[in-house]
């Protein structure tokens, strides 16, 4: 049976995904692309909520602000920043409730992270058909900023969050944050 608590938090990291989209937008106008600071609540998500929920609040929460902002891209944004959450969360899962950073947290953010650069590499090609010179230039100037702000906010404050959660959510049947 899944935990109420655990369904709440899930909703609450899709959202506050999606506001952290939304709060700052630079846009990058060869490709109607733009910089925002979600990239530390894709991997946050992935961090608390394991490889489903990453992929859901990560994907899910990014794909909504471009329907908003850019929506050419949602479809992309869904695949790529769900897998980058995904990715984290599978890594991060081996640590469960350690509040402190480990090798597994920085390999979660790592691969995260190469997962969101490719996907969106392969997407603006394949999917929006944009030359490789422009999909790697959006990849150098925005892409690569957005995660290593992101991998740094979330080995700043993830592991410390993952335990506090911890201690929230310490009645539940589970003995993990994993969503599902």
């Amino acid at each position: 049976m899944i935990d109420a608590r655990k369904v709440a938090l899930l909703a609450i990291m899709t959202a506050l995904t999606a506001v952290a989209t939304l709060v700052f937008i630079v846009p990058f106008p060869s490709t109607q692309g733009y910089f925002n600071l979600g990239d530390a609540l894709v991997m946050l998500s992935g961090l608390l909520l394991g490889p489903v929920g990453g992929f859901i609040a990560g994907g899910g929460g990014s794909a909504i602000a471009d329907l908003m902002v850019a929506p050419i891209f949602a479809p992309i944004t869904l695949v790529a920043k769900g897998c980058e959450g995904l990715l984290v969360g599978l890594l991060t899962r081996r640590v469960r409730q350690n509040a402190k950073v480990t090798l597994w947290d920085l390999l979660g953010v790592v691969l995260g992270s190469v997962a969101m650069l490719l996907g969106y590499l392969l997407g603006e090609m394949f999917v929006l058909q944009l030359p490789f010179e422009v999909a790697l230039g959006e990849l150098i100037t925005i892409n690569s900023i957005q995660v290593i702000v992101g991998s740094i906010i979330t080995i700043l404050v993830g592991p410390m969050l993952r335990g506090i959660l911890k201690d929230t959510m310490a009645g539940s049947t589970e003995e993990d944050l994993t969503v599902f």
